[in-house]
């Protein structure tokens, strides 16, 4: 860097009075006659450029999301509510939350404590309707048993949904079976009754919509949460996602310059078990 710095500091005394573009010229020639300097300067600060390269991706990342919510905010999306489905809170709440989740992971588990809470405790409010983007076999097989609950009891459907996020790490890890086993126990939900829907194509229909939903609104990540039809990617804490209700209801109406909290999402949800 300092030779780099050194040669840079002759063009410069060389140039006197040249102007900027003469200087942008001679500086630019130098480094093609020198390219090894460069090189030498990038790996004696490797650690600062890499920080500085970050740093870019980061910001360029910043925009990407700000410009995607502004839009959203123009033209929200129109996900398919299905009245058949389970729902926590009023159906004709002013806030509709679809929540695009996996059963494994991590963040969801997260993210899903936050909105469940807000749904139950302010259903005046809220209306939550819990949706599937699974990303492993396993995680889908327990979001078909959600939805055959669903079938007969939408409240032990969401007793489900609670345990098995709380549960998470013991179900992926469970081979046998035996902890799918002791929840649906738990709930009291009848085996030969599970079993009767369990392969309806009905259920197939549910995840396969979903997930067609989810590709057509170029989500990709879990959990991803629409609030009236915009996007919140990634789990946010339960002040934060407050107050990017409160933001995108501000904004919607008055169509303002937005902010772009970022979520946490899973890029590899099962070696975070």
């Amino acid at each position: 860097m300092k030779r780099l710095l050194l040669i840079l500091s002759v063009v410069i005394m060389v140039s006197g009075c040249a102007n900027k573009q003469m200087l942008k010229e001679q500086i630019a020639e130098a480094i093609r006659e020198n390219p090894q300097i460069v090189l030498d300067a990038m790996r004696e600060n490797s650690l600062d450029l890499l920080e500085i390269v970050e740093q870019g991706f980061d910001k360029r990342a910043k925009l990407k999301r700000k410009a995607m919510l502004e839009e959203e905010i123009k033209n929200p999306f129109q996900p398919r509510i299905w009245s058949e489905r389970p729902m926590l809170g009023n159906p004709d709440a002013p806030v509709t939350i679809v929540e695009y989740s996996d059963f494994l992971c991590p963040y969801c588990s997260k993210g899903a404590v936050v909105v469940t809470k807000l749904a139950r405790e302010h259903p005046e409010k809220y209306r939550l309707i819990f949706k599937h983007l699974p990303m492993h076999k396993k995680s889908r097989q327990l979001a078909v048993v959600f939805e055959a609950i669903a079938q007969f009891d939408k409240e032990k459907a969401y007793m489900f949904h609670d345990l098995a996020f709380s549960r998470q790490k013991k179900l992926y890890e469970d081979k046998s079976g035996i902890e799918l086993v002791k929840i649906l126990k738990e709930i009291k939900v009848d085996p030969a009754k599970l079993q009767k829907i369990i392969n309806s194509e009905k259920l197939n229909e549910y995840l396969l919509a979903d997930e067609q939903e989810a590709n057509k609104f170029k989500i990709d990540a879990t959990p991803t949460f629409l609030i009236n039809g915009v996007a919140v990617r990634g789990y946010l804490p339960a002040d934060k996602f407050d107050q990017m209700v409160e933001m995108i209801l501000e904004k919607t109406k008055e169509q303002l310059p937005v902010e772009t909290p970022e979520g946490e999402i899973c890029e590899d949800c099962l070696n975070q078990m």
